[in-house]
Parts: structure tokens; sequence; C-alpha cells
């Protein structure tokens, strides 16, 4: 494929070090480089850096692999747009997403997207009725061009024919989202742009200034190829260095809160849009969820203290325990949503309520009077039902007993029951697991460090008969460069998985085996696996009570013995 010669070319141009070290502050530590982790909290370094084999590691989180994979982990994004960028740093120009008709629209669509951006922002500083809306909302001029706060004027073809002037198909401008039959989808709003992870504008929301009961006062462009709203997250490109800094992501339900929330320092805040994290919204979710989970597993929701708060907030706790996510809940007082409670009352209040927040437990016992109580407990469990995470299961069992003073043996014999009951037979016997091999892994280990040992190997061992699954794919895959003569560790990463980079670069990067052992420990390892391959045939045989082939495999068996010992 062609971005296989792109990806190499990128990696005869660029450093890993060099690269990694633009996100992070490498020290050089013998043959390699280390830093904390920037994909994990850690207080004593774990993440390496191997410059002679382009490689990274982190031993204390198991992320690993090569440079492309760095770029991907630490800006959460696709393969493509990880070569992207690193083919600009390259200066190689890279094309491949305009190859397909469809593609080709979506680049014509972040163009349009980006000078709407620019046509809007420069409406808002000639609009004064605009900008007086945002100064009554407490928003300064910062927060304005931080978050690209623009305004779409009253009349029907403003947008259109800016467009227009800047030579944009009329086909496209109509299929955009933001024009319709010439006229556009928003007038006489504030304009909000949402971006994606990478920063690109992919889509707006838009606030009345007049609210009237006749139009919605809040509106979000249309999904496109580019955009859909129940698959991103408002703020949360603004938000994502602040999220793995702080650890955790304080989830609000509107536009103005966040901006509200990173104009007062809250900045690792982010909002749904146009739907709460309910379980109604899950498959439409998932996405959202997904990539929050790359950043942190600790969500604090904060929802208005009245009713219908306390209810949005419980109908959240089962697509994020769903997730794998820890939660704490925070209930502002009533008629307060995070935008307001900061203007009246600011900063260190905010801060108050938040250390204030509740747990899952406090709120089913806020939720359900003390007469329904025992409801809110089979409701509560069942919802532990979901919790990936068995450790923070435990934690809220035990604290739903202390609690409400019902045995914790009861409750966990309810909860066992009500999982069970949920776990079907097939369920319960669909695990994917990996055997694990030790000769196996020192035989990759060896050919990672010594590639000149590849062919002795590749002769003397049976793939097929490799018990782990990675390391068996892994060297499926160096077999088929050595036939064709195109090994390189470069070559076989570009051919690799995430997950069997990880591997490879966990291997690279921990203490190499000694040149001199290197020999015997082949022929140790080598002997052993040849040994576990005949050692199965035999029990298999001897079930079968085959007598004549159960003769054959010992003499086979002695003969593996007699050559691994010459």
């Amino acid at each position: 494929m062609e971005y296989q010669k792109i990806l190499e070319e990128i990696k005869n141009r660029l450093d890993i070090v060099d690269v990694i070290s633009e996100y992070i502050d490498l020290k050089k530590t013998g043959q390699n480089y280390k830093s904390l982790c920037p994909f994990h909290a850690e207080k004593t370094p774990s993440f390496f850096v191997n410059p002679s084999k382009q490689i990274f590691h982190c031993f204390g989180c198991g992320k690993g692999g090569d440079i492309v994979t760095f770029i991907m982990e630490y800006e959460k994004i696709s393969f493509i747009e990880a070569i992207s960028i690193l083919a600009k740093k390259a200066g190689i120009e890279f094309e491949p997403l305009k190859k397909s008709i469809s593609n080709f629209s979506k680049e014509k669509l972040y163009e349009i997207y980006e000078q709407a951006t620019y046509y809007y922002m420069e409406q808002l500083k000639n609009f004064e009725r605009a900008r007086h809306y945002l100064k009554n909302r407490g928003i300064n001029e910062e927060t304005i061009k931080i978050f690209k706060l623009g305004y779409a004027p009253p009349e029907r073809e403003s947008l259109y024919n800016f467009l227009k002037n800047k030579g944009f198909d009329d086909n496209l401008i109509n299929s955009s989202g933001l024009v319709s039959n010439n006229c556009d989808f928003f007038r006489n709003r504030i304009i909000i742009p949402i971006h994606d992870l990478t920063g690109k504008v992919i889509g707006f929301g838009g606030r009345l200034i007049d609210s009237t009961a006749e139009i919605p006062k809040y509106i979000n462009s249309p999904d496109t190829p580019i955009f859909k709203k129940g698959e991103n997250l408002y703020g949360f490109w603004h938000a994502k260095q602040y999220i793995r800094e702080k650890g955790y992501v304080i989830v609000v339900e509107g536009y103005m809160d966040v901006i509200l929330c990173h104009q007062y320092g809250f900045k690792n805040t982010v909002a749904p849009l146009g739907t709460a994290l309910t379980q109604e919204q899950l498959e439409k979710t998932k996405r959202i969820l997904n990539n929050l989970k790359k950043f942190t597993n600790k969500v604090l929701l904060i929802f208005d203290g009245d009713e219908a708060g306390i209810t949005a907030a419980q109908r959240s706790l089962l697509p994020l325990f769903n997730g794998g996510f820890t939660v704490k809940i925070v209930l502002l007082p009533e008629k307060e949503d995070p935008a307001s409670f900061l203007q009246k009352y600011g900063e260190k209040a905010f801060k108050t309520y938040l250390s204030k927040a509740l747990s899952p437990v406090d709120l089913i016992i806020k939720t359900y009077p003390q007469k329904k109580l025992n409801e809110g407990i089979r409701n509560f469990l069942n919802l532990l039902s979901h919790l990936k995470d068995l450790i923070y299961r435990d934690e809220l069992l035990k604290e739903l007993s202390e609690k409400t003073g019902v045995n914790e043996v009861t409750l966990r014999d309810e909860l066992k029951q009500i999982v069970s009951a949920k776990t079907s037979k097939k369920e319960r016997i669909k695990i994917k697991e990996y055997s694990s091999s030790k000769e196996e892994e020192i035989l990759l280990r060896i050919i990672l460090s010594y590639p000149e040992k590849i062919d002795y190997v590749l002769e003397r061992i049976k793939i097929e008969d490799f018990e782990n699954l990675l390391i068996k794919n892994i060297f499926l895959k160096i077999k088929e460069l050595c036939e064709v003569n195109q090994f390189s560790l470069n070559g076989l990463l570009n051919l690799l998985n995430e997950e069997e980079k990880t591997l490879i670069s966990k291997l690279i990067v921990d203490s190499e085996i000694e040149e001199e052992l290197v020999f015997k420990i082949l022929k140790d390892c080598i002997k052993s696996l040849a040994l576990k391959s005949i050692d199965k045939k035999i029990k298999e045989v001897a079930k079968l009570g085959d007598e004549k082939a159960l003769g054959e495999l010992i003499i086979i068996r002695k003969n593996i013995i007699k050559n691994c010992n010459e």
C-alpha cells in the first residue's frame, strides 16, 4: 500500500526522540531516553525511548510502539491522521484521503467550515448586540478568541455569498449543512464552533440572541460526513490536555457551561451535544465514551439539583458504568447551572461544590425516600452488574452496606444472582486468551536484537505450533518479510497492529540478551519448543492407542534431544 512507502520515508526523515521531545521532556539514560509517562499518572519515570530501534515503551502502563503509535496515542487520532501530522513534520506531501470522491468532499467540507468560522468571527466584531449578549453572559474577550465564538447575521444569504466569493461550488456549499437552497442555516445567532480531537472545526452550535417560544434557543448544524452530533463532545479539543493532567473530566450539559467553566479555570470540562449520556442514547454515545476513556476513566457529572437534574444524573450512571468509568456527581442549587453559578458566586464557591461531590451510592440514597430504599438498592445492584471495574464495584458495595445498614454478604449474594441471570452459558465460555510461552518470547527478543539470527531460527521452528497467538502472528509476519528479502524493524512495525507493536516495543526497550549467550539460549529454546510439540502429539496418539505411531514419535523425540545436544 502507498502509505507504507510514506511511512518508510517519514521514519527516514524523523527521529523518534526529536518528535516525542516536542510533547514531553526526555532525559538520556544509558542508551535510552526516559521520562514520566504521558499516558498515565506516575511519580517515577517508566517511559523509555530507544533511539537505535526508534521505539518507545512504558513499563508502567504497558503502552509502546513506534513514532506513529505515539502520535496516535498522544493525540487520540486515527492512523491516517497520525501519518498526516508526521508527514507534515517531515515535509512530505501526503494526499491519500483525496483519492475517493467522498474523502475529497470531506477535505472540502473542512475548508468550508474553516472559512465559515473565520466569517462568523468577523461578523461578531461588527455586531454590537451579539457582543453585548456575550458580555452579559460573563464571557470575556480572551474566551471569545479561544473558543472562536462568532455571529451569524440575520440576512438569508450572507454566508452563502461569502462562500461563493471564496470559490466554493454551489453543490458543495448546499451540501455542507450550513446552507440549504442558497439560504443560510444559522441566522441571528451566536455561533459556537465544534472541534474534533485534531482541532478541526467540524460543526457549529447556534444560540439565539432573542429567545422566542416559536424557535429553539439552541440548534446544531446538521450531520455531515465530518460531523455526527451524537458522537462528539463539545470542548473536548480544548479540554483534552487538562483532562490528562487533572486525571478526570467534568461533564456538564451545555455550551455556555463549558465555556464559562474553562474561563474560570476548570479547563477539563466538556458537554455532550444535543443529548445527555443516557441509556436510551447508549449506542450513539459509545464512540464518545470510547474517546473519553483514552484520556481518563474518572467522570464528575454536574447537574441542577432539582428533581429533573437528579433523575438525569441517575440515568447517566448506566452508560458510564458500562463504559468502565468511575463516577461522582455534583448537584448545584435548584435553577442553577455551572455558567450561572460561576457568574453569581465565582470560582471558590464552585470549587466548594465540587469538593462535596456525591458518590453513586449517595445519589441513590438521595433519590429514594426511606420507605422505597429497598427498591433503590435493587436498582443500584442492577447498575453495578454492568460495572466493568471490579475493584470499583467492590468499593461501592461496601459503601452501600455502610450507608444503608444492609449486610454486605446479602448485597453480594443479590448481585451475584443478578449477574448470573444476565450471563448466558455462551458468554461464560467465550473467553479470549493468549497462552504464555517463555521460549517463544525469548526467541522473539533475540531476533529483534540480533536480526542476523532470523534465518537460523525460522529454519528450526514450526510457527504453527506456537501457543502464544500474539507471538505466532508476529513470527508469521517476520517470515513473510524474510521470504521476499525485505525484513527490517520498520518494515515489520508497518505490518503490526497496536497490540503487536506494544509487545515488540517492550521486548526491545527491555534489557537485551548478552551476545555471548545468544547461541546457547537459542538452542535451548528451540529444543524446548520442539519437545513441547512432540510431547503434545505423543499424548494425543497415546489416547488413541496407536502403538506404531507412538513408537515413531518416541524415536523422533530421542532424535530431537540428540540433535540439540550436538
